[in-house]
């Protein structure tokens, strides 16, 4: 019998309303046409991180790829950016713009001798621009490098979020120090996560900043690349912006069609995916469903972080497994057949449940659920579909 090929379009439905960002496999920024797939590789290592699939965000910061900036002393940052020209005794130049691996950015010099001991910060955003709530989570990320002079006499580098009333003042902040190094800015992604607790808040502002002590010399050029502000409890992939806030569209890939391979009475499936850590209640690997009520899924709850077999007959639970917890990249397999379930997770022993019956399912959905909810926010490297129920020592074996 003649092996038959096809390709991924072949198989799988897959629709995205937005253009999205991705690192290739010589780990360069690319940009995915709608509804086109992403194949994401690490852009450290440059190894294959596999299918990319996020929910809808939108990055906040106006200008990200740093239009309007100019080379000067003191030169002009980007259009809405704001820095000053002179802190403490330190003068700020533009030392230059450009883009590497794709990923744009503007290198930012601060040289002189201190005259108090403070900070100096870069923010990417005006104090009345990002409108926000106190009880709303939001992330905000940046590429920063170390491309001139040093960090001597600098205390430390932080990237963080400012909570400001509505007539932009100061209320509360936090943020998250990191270790400034040269070198290219791939795998310098710095991010920082803030639940907003002011009832007075009424817009914020990310920033980096560097700290340090009165009286000393300071010779220090960062790079910034591509800063993001994005409502939500972790970062996603860079939304590049030019003049106004931009919204990257939900991924979403499905098997519509099962016949004729699909065995409806037994069966495995074999997923290989890592999920991001924080989430919702749990994140779906793969859905096969007719509807949210009736479905077999393979899923990381969030709340416990253990990777379970879940199986709805009109809403109605009738298997729910706990193979552990789960790993960066996990490889689990969950299997059905009436009244004889199992699950296993990166080689553990079978978690099983002997008594439940099956849904009648229609369709695959890849890293959500049937409504679009419990999005994987992650890479999925490998489903397998196996028309049987595998044994537990085969469940064991495919996972290890």
């Amino acid at each position: 019998m003649a092996l038959v090929t096809k390709n991924f379009s072949d198989i799988i439905t897959f629709t995205r309303a937005s253009t999205a960002t991705y690192f290739d496999s010589a780990g360069v920024l690319q940009t995915a046409a709608i509804n086109a797939p992403r194949f994401d590789y690490n852009p450290s290592t440059l190894a294959a991180r596999g299918f990319l699939i996020e929910e809808a965000r939108t990055n906040s910061i106006r200008n990200n790829t740093m239009v309007g900036a100019a080379a000067g002393t003191p030169g002009t940052l980007p259009t809405n950016w704001f820095s000053a020209t002179s802190s403490n005794g330190l003068t700020r130049q533009i030392v230059g713009v450009g883009s590497e691996n794709g990923i744009n950015y503007i290198d930012v010099r601060y040289s002189g001798t201190t005259s108090a001991a403070n900070l100096t910060a870069v923010y990417p955003a005006t104090a009345a621009e990002v409108a926000a709530l106190s009880g709303q989570t939001w992330t905000g990320s940046f590429y920063v490098s170390l491309v001139g002079g040093s960090t001597a006499n600098t205390i430390f580098t932080v990237v963080g979020i400012d909570e400001l009333n509505s007539g932009g003042t100061f209320l509360a902040g936090s943020n998250t120090a990191f270790t400034l190094t040269s070198g290219g800015l791939t795998g310098k992604r710095y991010t920082h996560t803030r639940a907003l607790n002011n009832a007075s808040t009424a817009f914020i502002r990310p920033y980096v900043f560097f700290t340090y002590n009165s009286g000393v010399a300071i010779d220090i050029t960062l790079r910034i690349g591509l800063p993001q502000l994005e409502l939500g409890a972790f970062e996603t992939s860079v939304i590049p912006t030019t003049t106004t806030a931009l919204t990257r569209s939900v991924d979403v890939a499905a098997v519509n069609t099962l016949s004729p391979w699909f065995n409806a009475t037994e069966g495995t499936i074999l997923v290989e995916a890592s999920p991001q850590a924080s989430n919702v209640a749990s994140v779906l690997l793969a859905d096969l469903n007719t509807t949210i009520t009736d479905r077999i899924s393979l899923a990381k709850l969030i709340t416990s972080g253990n990777a379970s077999l879940a199986v709805l007959v009109a809403n109605v639970t009738q298997v729910s497994t706990n193979s552990g917890p789960w790993t960066a990249t996990g490889r689990f397999a969950g299997a059905y057949k009436l009244n004889d379930f199992a699950s296993s997770l990166n080689g553990s022993a079978a978690a099983t449940d002997t008594s439940g019956t099956i849904p009648a399912v229609t369709q695959l959905f890849l890293g959500r659920r049937a409504d679009g909810a419990n999005i994987l926010n992650g890479h999925l490297r490998r489903i397998t579909y196996y028309p049987r129920r595998l044994s537990n020592a085969e469940l064991q074996s495919i996972t290890s």
